[in-house]
């Protein structure tokens, strides 16, 4: 499948050039993931699977095409004596050059930054999500899964120091009428930013004329100066919205086309639905 080769390529691409959502944590460092290898055949992921699978199947194979990295193992269940699930760990992986044991949480994240009158929230396109929610869970659960349940791991992993990191990537989103980029703690200043806005409102903010390209979600996390080179389908303002789209902005001028350099969410109107 060609499309699924090449949106492939993006996701590896994305993996090792984005920029991290959160910087380094006290549970957990940032993965260095600028030292993973691009696969050097052709990799054909299942563009089906929800999105945080699709980018712990591409992760899997920017680790088998590194040779500094071993993943030991993937979705470590850790369970009581009756069976009850306590968490997981995303990845085990080796690192040949340090020696160490990782313990590697990874999260695909895209948060939308809606101000109100006592404090700013960060509520995902599903509203359900929301960064403050997210980050309190990685801190006090997930980076420490490892640490507090070292006897519930695989026996062969139990008499190692395991060294815990994360690899959050993703995009924040600050409404188009905005003053100034949403800080919050622990989120990367120079992470990736994108701008949002309802749909009711597109017609008054974009210049008329301006090209609305669809990024299918497989293709959320990627930079847009990695899609540079990419043909996206058009979207229209007048299809019926019942969730968040990310779309590319073109707008015609004299010397032709020119690409937003940021992405947009196009939001229903009402959004959030909190």
């Amino acid at each position: 499948n060609i499309l699924a080769d090449i949106i492939s390529k993006y996701l590896f691409r994305s993996l090792i050039h984005g920029a991290p959502l959160l910087e380094d944590l006290p549970e957990g460092e940032n993965f260095p993931c600028h030292l993973l290898n691009f696969p050097e055949d052709p990799i054909f992921l299942n563009l089906n699977h929800k999105l945080g699978h699709l980018y712990e199947d591409a992760l899997i194979e920017l680790l088998k095409s590194t040779p500094r990295y071993e993943c030991l193992a993937r979705g470590v269940q850790l369970r009581e004596n009756a069976g009850h699930t306590l968490g997981e760990l995303d990845f085990l992986i080796l690192d040949r050059v340090s020696g160490q044991l990782i313990h590697l949480e990874l999260a695909i994240k895209f948060y939308l930054a809606v101000e109100t009158e006592k404090r700013v929230l960060l509520p995902g396109p599903d509203s359900r999500d929301n960064f403050f929610k997210k980050l309190k869970k990685m801190r006090s659960h997930q980076l420490r899964l490892a640490e507090k349940f070292k006897g519930l791991l695989p026996e062969q992993f139990q008499q190692n120091e395991i060294v815990t990191k994360q690899l959050v990537q993703g995009c924040i989103f600050n409404h188009v009428d905005a003053q100034q980029l949403v800080h919050a703690e622990y989120l990367n200043p120079n992470g990736r930013r994108g701008k949002w806005l309802h749909v009711k409102d597109c017609a008054e903010f974009f210049p008329t004329g301006t090209r609305f390209e669809f990024i299918p979600k497989p293709l959320w996390p990627a930079p847009l100066d990695i899609l540079e080179s990419m043909e996206l389908e058009r979207w229209r303002l007048d299809e019926k919205m019942d969730r968040c789209v990310m779309v590319r902005a073109v707008q015609k001028g004299d010397s032709g086309d020119s690409n937003d350099r940021i992405p947009y969410f196009i939001a229903p109107n009402g959004f959030p639905f909190l």
